[in-house]
């Protein structure tokens, strides 16, 4: 009773938008008495974050809050918020506990999108897809999964400083991790398709900037799937995959293009819902024991990506042209100086 007196007691209250540049200085902040503040600032922002997203979870419709899979997550949820009320931040002592009990939070909350996705998937089966308002169900994702990214970019960035004195903002090498990301798309579709990508980044030039490694990496990788899935479809891997960035006055812009089929222009909120999929699969318990790699199929790649550009500011825009191909323009604001998008 009293963990869901807490629980509403907190979703009444906000959230504290953050930018990036406040994160970036994070680690300045290293000596144990603003650590134990930030700790603190931490076990409250954070509650608040979590108690938010269980109500958003309990008020979907569609009686998705009774599927299995999203009672796990609402449970999981309800778990970590209680966790982090139990904890105590008071003396210099209690930060390592905290951290401890952040990092065991943010594990246990790796494959969300998978037990969301199971929800999803047993929703489409079980009601006439005419029946279902898509955008409302969007809607309510998107500023679950916004939370989420908001929610473990806090607690990462929390415990790489504890730990390594690390900020996870760091001076980006744009360059290195476009490559990065391009080796890993091409290693995946050997495995799959036992033949190799032709991907090609036009731009060499090196250009640092603020911001987040792994958000950037996510973001290119998942495109470059897509676009991958979209020119094997087609005519295998005959043609370039071309990758090209530029540095702007506001917003660094990473441009993907394939040769793929493409999709009508109207199909693009169709392409951004969560669950959808042109090539759509199950993942049951006899496929996972297989270990085959997996390179789209949830339907939640894209999606996902466009909120991780939105996340400090920026954008993903999709310019698809049927039989030619598709253009995806990636926009990433470059002075840190954008609060967390909130929806």
């Amino acid at each position: 009773m009293r963990i869901n007196n807490l629980l509403k007691i907190y979703s009444k209250k906000h959230s504290t938008p953050l930018q990036l540049n406040f994160l970036k200085n994070y680690n300045k902040f290293n000596q144990k008495n603003k650590l134990l503040e930030q700790s603190k600032f931490l076990k409250e922002e954070l509650s608040i974050r979590l108690s938010h997203r269980v109500f958003d979870l309990l008020e979907l419709p569609y009686g998705l809050p009774l599927m299995p899979s999203i009672k796990e997550v609402v449970d999981l949820y309800c778990s970590s918020f209680n966790k982090i009320q139990e904890t105590k931040v008071i003396r210099d002592d209690d930060i390592i506990n905290f951290t401890k009990i952040l990092t065991n939070i943010k594990n246990n909350h790796d494959h969300l999108e998978d037990s969301i996705s199971k929800g999803l998937l047993l929703l489409n089966k079980e009601v006439d897809n005419n029946l279902i308002n898509y955008d409302l169900i969007n809607k309510e994702l998107d500023k679950f999964f916004l939370s989420r990214i908001s929610v473990r970019t806090l607690i990462t960035q929390h415990t790489e400083i504890v730990n390594k004195n690390e900020s996870i903002i760091t001076d980006c090498n744009l360059n290195k991790i476009l490559k990065y990301s391009i080796d890993d798309v091409k290693y995946i579709c050997e495995n799959i398709y036992n033949k190799t990508p032709n991907i090609k980044l036009l731009n060499q030039d090196d250009i640092i900037f603020p911001y987040i490694p792994s958000h950037i990496y996510y973001i290119t990788n998942e495109i470059l799937k897509n676009s991958c899935v979209a020119q094997f479809s087609k005519s295998g891997f005959k043609d370039e995959i071309i990758v090209n960035y530029s540095e702007g006055r506001e917003d660094i812009i990473i441009k993907i293009s394939d040769k793929g089929d493409s999709f009508p222009l109207n199909d693009i909120g169709k392409i951004l819902t969560y669950s959808y999929s042109s090539t759509p699969i199950e993942v049951t318990e006899e496929y996972e024991l297989t270990n085959k790699p997996i390179i789209c199929g949830f339907g939640f790649g894209l999606p996902m990506a466009k909120l991780y550009t939105k996340y400090f500011g920026g954008n993903l825009l999709i310019s698809p042209i049927e039989n030619v191909g598709t253009d995806i323009y990636i926009y990433i604001n470059k002075f840190g100086n954008i609060y967390e998008k909130f929806i």
